[in-house]
């Protein structure tokens, strides 16, 4: 679903290949794994499984494991690549060919050894298993030691804050008590040269290299106006609170959490792209038609929104967005859509207040215990715009920050970014 604004900004708001891999990537041929060399002496893992498409490309999974303690740190992945970008992500893991039984089980183990010691994975984990085999008793057993002799161990990385480094140690007190676990400040060999896969290389991985610049650019001109003006301005954001959020309450999904009105709506916007795209009052009356057929599925309201704001409309698309919103209260991908519609369009009063006039998205919707990622980034995107738009670009780069992480999978996290580093640019004067 492709939502444009009248400032002719495109946002596209769904990512297809997660379905496919969560339906059929078992269908496709395992093919090559590997594993960093050094995975046993360092207690980290990261590894590299394909999958072989009927067209010869791979679909990848790469996951960075900690063996010792918290499980699966991170993971990612890449759809229906050629064998040159395969070759790249290969030689960027610097590993050894191994038997997929191997990396099987270690990701399988470490998830359960983390799990006991109570830790979740990563959230992509949940696309990224189906690269996987499934978990059973078809796989041959291979013996992999976690922790230390059994003991969990946690080793404080440098880039760990203190709030992660008290959330590790609260959860690890709860779940295997004081005393049964140990930690250390540091440890030979476990540094950045042996995490071959750190948290930057892997958002590196998911932005494809577009422009491998791009990254230091932003940290760069981000950093530098922090430095400057960070004293003289105010934040209203808690950066921390939008990180636990992060981190505690997004799960994988992109309209939603429920699993199957998730398929659904993806296979709807696949289905009827050719009308969605078209923006017509042909394509209108189509999507009045399909909403009558299906008044159970709100992309429909959400599309006949923006067909109405299109045209120039307004007061038809306030309405079918009112209507949409009160039979599907909990749908706050639609919410969030008229949200960040009228940030764009400088409606900024009217788009604070569909976010229930506040920062935070828990607080704005506190009946929710979770979000899908797809709500958490289009909320913080809206919110980016407001501060833009408010001249506030200290709270701006934070609500930024939050969306940099999948800066290239929702292009609304891609334009409030865009837009906002030309004003910083600006503001730091020609010096930059």
């Amino acid at each position: 679903m492709i939502l444009m604004t009248k400032s002719g900004k495109v946002v596209q708001l769904f990512q297809k290949p997660e379905n496919f891999i969560k339906t059929r990537a078992r269908e496709l041929k395992l093919g090559n794994c590997y594993i960093s060399y050094d995975w046993e002496t360092s207690g980290i893992a990261n590894i590299l499984v394909s999958r072989i498409h009927t067209n010869g490309n791979f679909t990848l999974g790469i996951y960075l494991v900690d063996l010792l303690c918290l499980g699966i740190k991170d993971t990612t992945f890449k759809f229906n690549v050629d064998i040159a970008e395969m070759d790249y992500f290969i030689e960027l893991v610097n590993a050894d060919e191994v038997e997929y039984n191997l990396v099987h089980n270690i990701i399988y183990g470490a998830e359960a050894f983390a799990k006991d010691c109570g830790f979740k994975s990563h959230k992509d984990w949940a696309i990224t298993q189906y690269i996987l085999e499934e978990d059973n008793d078809d796989i041959p057993l291979v013996e992999i030691d976690f922790g230390e002799n059994g003991v969990p161990v946690y080793y404080i990385s440098p880039d760990d804050t203190q709030i992660k480094i008290n959330q590790v140690l609260a959860t690890l007190d709860k779940n295997v008590g004081k005393g049964n676990y140990r930690y250390y400040e540091d440890k030979d060999g476990f540094d950045d040269e042996h995490e071959l896969f750190s948290d930057n290389e892997l958002n590196e991985i998911r932005e494809d290299k577009k422009d491998p610049s791009f990254k230091q650019i932003y940290y760069v001109f981000t950093g530098a106006y922090r430095e400057k003006f960070a004293d003289s301005n105010a934040a209203a954001l808690d950066e921390d609170h939008i990180t636990e959020i992060w981190d505690h309450k997004v799960e994988p999904g992109l309209y939603t959490l429920d699993d199957d009105l998730d398929d659904i709506i993806i296979e709807c916007a696949d289905e009827y792209e050719s009308i969605f795209e078209t923006k017509s009052p042909e394509s209108i009356s189509q999507i009045h038609t399909l909403l009558t057929k299906n008044p159970d599925i709100p992309l429909f309201y959400a599309e006949l929104f923006l067909q109405y704001k299109l045209i120039g409309l307004d007061a038809k698309a306030d309405a079918i967005a009112k209507k949409g919103m009160q039979l599907f209260p909990d749908f706050l991908y639609l919410r969030l859509y008229v949200a960040h519609a009228a940030m764009i369009d400088h409606e900024v009063e009217k788009g604070l207040k569909l976010l229930n006039n506040t920062y935070y998205i828990d607080q704005a919707f506190p009946q929710r215990t979770a979000f899908s990622e797809g709500e958490f980034m289009l909320f913080y995107a809206a919110l980016c715009q407001y501060f833009i738009a408010k001249g506030n670009l200290i709270d701006a780069i934070t609500c930024a920050d939050a969306l940099f992480v999948e800066i290239y999978k929702y292009a609304c996290s891609e334009n409030a970014i865009l837009d906002l580093l030309p004003l910083i640019k600006a503001k730091l004067g020609e010096v930059y």
